[in-house]
């Protein structure tokens, strides 16, 4: 009998995966501790394919667990270690570039993040070590717990974004997912000991201003 727990593994795609998240499937292919499914679904837009791979992880299978790895967002651990841990979510921090001139000194943050009340606002998670409760996580790569999607309010459009009235953009999906999960009791995490790396194109003049700046790349 085989009493493996399923966990679903998705890596929402518009038909370019890094080479280096395809070796990540084939290890997680290879993982003897769960039964893995692994999807690489392309539906656009992006909030589109997550909720497509929530429909597929609630649908007929019994899975345990959703992994979501992006399609050029690396793990450099297994993240299918932290299953034990049984925590609702789990988010895996991730390096992002947001320099907005060309000598800034912070021109990189990781994904984790704190909520700041007076301007309804978040920033980067400190301390950066081990398993910690952070209030949002980034969508780039996280675990989460079936339980949290049978939860009514979290079932259907949890990765909806938020807009302004004027039709711009208040909060992107993964803010939006953070959440609406912490409105209804779940918890989040960022565990640091398992970082992602992160696959994209910049500018190399910001780079090099940065550098300039001291900047800790």
């Amino acid at each position: 009998m085989n009493d493996k727990l399923a966990i679903l593994v998705t890596v929402p795609n518009l038909y370019w995966i890094h080479k280096t998240v395809v070796r990540t499937m084939l290890l997680l292919l290879m993982e003897d501790r769960y039964k893995v499914v692994i999807q690489m679904p392309t539906h656009r837009p992006y909030v589109n394919n997550l909720h497509h791979c929530v429909n597929e992880f609630m649908g007929e299978r019994d899975y345990s667990y959703w992994l979501n790895i992006d399609a050029d967002n690396p793990p450099l651990r297994n993240p299918l270690d932290l299953v034990v841990l049984d925590k609702d979510i789990i988010g895996f921090p991730t390096p992002v570039w947001h320099s907005e001139k060309e000598q800034d000194a912070n021109p990189i943050y990781h994904t984790g993040y704190d909520y700041v009340s007076p301007e309804d606002a978040y920033t980067e998670h400190g301390p950066q070590d081990g398993l910690q409760p952070v209030d949002a996580i980034g969508t780039g790569c996280f675990l989460v717990a079936k339980r949290v999607f049978r939860h009514p309010d979290l079932r259907y459009g949890a990765f909806f974004r938020t807009w302004y009235p004027d039709g711009t953009m208040h909060k992107g999906n993964d803010i939006a997912f953070s959440e609406r999960a912490r409105r209804v009791g779940f918890e989040l995490f960022c565990h640091y000991d398992y970082p992602c790396d992160h696959l994209a194109e910049i500018p190399l003049r910001s780079v090099k201003g940065a550098l300039l700046a001291g900047g800790d790349l």
